[in-house]
C-alpha cells in the first residue's frame, strides 16, 4: 500500500494551481518570522536591561562553580547560611587577592607593554611604506581610522564625556553590587528558588525545563572552569616560550594570555599578536616571528589536546561556530557579549539537540508501534 505521505498533491488556490513545497515554505515562512519578531523584541528588551541582565547572569555563572561546594559543606551538616558564607567569602577574597596581586605586580610592566606595542607597530608601519607595498602615509592614515573608527563613533568630549564616564563608574559599582547580592541569594537559596519556578511551569512541559535548566548549569559550570583552566595553561605556555627566546616582559604577557583565555581564539590570538609586537620592538622580526609559531603551537594544544579533555562533547563548538558567535557578541556587547556569546550559544544547541533526540525516539516509538500492530493484524485468522 502506498504511503499517504509519499505523494503530496499540489493545492488548488483561486484557480491556480500552487505548488505543495511552495505551500510549505510559505507555511514556515510565516512562523519563522513571527518567531524572529518575538526573538527580536526579547533581544532588544534584553539590551536595555543590561545594567540588571549582565550581572544576574554572571551572577549565574558563579553560582554554577560554586554550588556544588556548597552542597558538599551542607552534606558534612553545616547550616545552609554557614557554608554560603564561607564558600561566598573565601572566593570573594581570593579574588580580591589576587587582582591585588595583578595590581601591583604588573600594573606598571602593562603600561610597558602599551609602549612596546605602539613602537611596533610604528616599525610596522615604516616597513609597509617601503618596500615592496609603498604604501603612503595618507593610505596608512585611512586604514588606521577605518580600524579604529568603530571604537570612538559615538565618542566626544567636554561635559557630555565626564558624565557618560561617570555614568559607566556608577554602572559597573551598580552591577558588581548587584552581582555579588544575586550570587549570595542563588548560593544560599537556589534550590527553594528552582522549586517555585518548577511549580509554575506546566506539567506537561516541567520535565523539559528541569532538563534544559541542569544541562544550563552544566555547561556555565564546566565552561568557566574550563576557560580559566585553558588560559592558565596558555600563559604558563606562553611564558615559557616568552622566556625561551628572551623576550621581556614575560609576566604581564602571560597575565594577557590567561585573561585572553576567556575569549576563545579570539583572546589568546590577540594576546599572541600583543606579544610577537614586542618582540619586534626588542628582538628584530625573526624573534617575532618565532613568537607568532609559539602562539599558533599553543593555540593547537588548546584546540586539540586541552579543549577535548577538559570540556565536555557538549559544551565544544566547531571553531567556525565559536569565531563567528565571539564576533557577534563582541559587536552586541562588547567584551562581555563576547565572554557570553560562546556559553549561550553552547546551551542554545544543546537545547534543539535534546528536543531533536525526543523527536527521534517518539518517531522511532511510533514506528514501534506501527510494525507491530500491523504484525499482530497480519497474524490475526
Amino acid at each position: 500500500m502506498t504511503s499517504p505521505n509519499k505523494h503530496i498533491p499540489a493545492r488548488v488556490d483561486g484557480g491556480v494551481k500552487v505548488p505543495a513545497l511552495l505551500v510549505g515554505a510559505a507555511a514556515w515562512s510565516w512562523r519563522l518570522l513571527l518567531v524572529g519578531a518575538a526573538g527580536t523584541m526579547i533581544v532588544f528588551v534584553l539590551i536595555q536591561l543590561y545594567v540588571v541582565v549582565v550581572p544576574v547572569i554572571l551572577a549565574l555563572f558563579f553560582a554554577a562553580v560554586l554550588e556544588p561546594l556548597v552542597a558538599r559543606l551542607r552534606r558534612h551538616g553545616w547550616p545552609p547560611a554557614l557554608a554560603t558564607c564561607a564558600v561566598f567569602f573565601g572566593t570573594l577574597a581570593v579574588l580580591v587577592l589576587l587582582f591585588a596581586w595583578i595590581g601591583t605586580a604588573v600594573a606598571d610592566e602593562l603600561s610597558d607593554v602599551g609602549d612596546r606595542v605602539e613602537e611596533g607597530i610604528d616599525d610596522i608601519r615604516e616597513w609597509l611604506q617601503g618596500e615592496p607595498l609603498n604604501l603612503s602615509p595618507e593610505r596608512l592614515d585611512q586604514l588606521e581610522d577605518d580600524l579604529t573608527g568603530s571604537f570612538s563613533a559615538g565618542g566626544s568630549g567636554g561635559a557630555a564625556g565626564v558624565a557618560r564616564g561617570a555614568r559607566t563608574v556608577t554602572e559597573v559599582l551598580g552591577g558588581l553590587v548587584l552581582m555579588l547580592f544575586t550570587l549570595f541569594f542563588v548560593l544560599k537559596d537556589g534550590a527553594r528558588m528552582a522549586d517555585w519556578f518548577k511549580e509554575r511551569i506546566a506539567r506537561a512541559q516541567r520535565d523539559d525545563a528541569v532538563e534544559i535548566a541542569g544541562r544550563a548549569r552544566r555547561i556555565m559550570r564546566l565552561y568557566l572552569v574550563a576557560t580559566a583552566l585553558t588560559g592558565l595553561i596558555d600563559g604558563i605556555l606562553i611564558a615559557i616560550a616568552l622566556l625561551v627566546l628572551g623576550v621581556p616582559l614575560v609576566l604581564p604577557l602571560a597575565v594577557l594570555t590567561f585573561l585572553g583565555g576567556f575569549f576563545p581564539l579570539v583572546g589568546a590570538t590577540l594576546a599572541g599578536l600583543v606579544a610577537a609586537l614586542v618582540a619586534l620592538v626588542d628582538a628584530g622580526f625573526t624573534t617575532a616571528l618565532l613568537v607568532v609559531a609559539a602562539t599558533i603551537a599553543v593555540q593547537q594544544i588548546e584546540g586539540n589536546l586541552l579543549q577535548p579533555l577538559i570540556l565536555e562533547r557538549a559544551v565544544r563548538l566547531h571553531p567556525l561556530v565559536t569565531v563567528v558567535a565571539v564576533g557577534a557578541g563582541l559587536l552586541v556587547g562588547g567584551l562581555l557579549g563576547a565572554f557570553l556569546a560562546v556559553p549561550l550559544v553552547a546551551i542554545a544547541a544543546q537545547t534543539a539537540n535534546y528536543y531533536r533526540m525526543n523527536n527521534l525516539a517518539e518517531a522511532a516509538a511510533q514506528e514501534g508501534q506501527d510494525l507491530s500492530g500491523s504484525a499482530a493484524s497480519g497474524s490475526s485468522p
